[in-house]
């Protein structure tokens, strides 16, 4: 019997996809189709199979190995992590955004 996954967003996740809808918004794309095929993707890939995405590069290499990397077709990347049957999603970024960039500015936002 194949185990259920549970998807939970973080806080910084919305935040996310506000910035990128923002952008999407200023070169004249509607930012919902976008995004929710961003998750659907991510929902249907992961929950198949939670622990088949890489661990994530750029953070590794600053030793945390905790989190991996769902990359869209599109360029869009969900940085998760699994516990058990529960998969958290902690960031949206597209493929040109900066992952210590982004973890200092959630830094000085708290």
């Amino acid at each position: 019997m194949e185990k259920q996954v549970t998807f939970e967003y973080t806080l910084t996740v919305k935040l996310c996809i506000d910035t990128i809808a923002g952008f999407l918004r200023r070169v004249d794309v509607e930012p919902r189709p976008v995004i929710a095929d961003i998750l659907t993707e991510f929902e249907r890939t992961v929950g198949q199979f939670p622990l088949g995405c890489q661990i994530c590069p750029e953070l590794l290499k600053i030793g945390c190995a905790r989190y991996r990397e769902f990359n869209h077709a599109e360029g869009y990347r969900v940085l998760y992590s699994v516990d058990g049957t529960l998969v958290t999603a902690h960031a949206v970024l597209s493929h040109r955004q900066d992952i210590q960039q982004l973890l200092f500015k959630r830094l000085i936002m708290v």
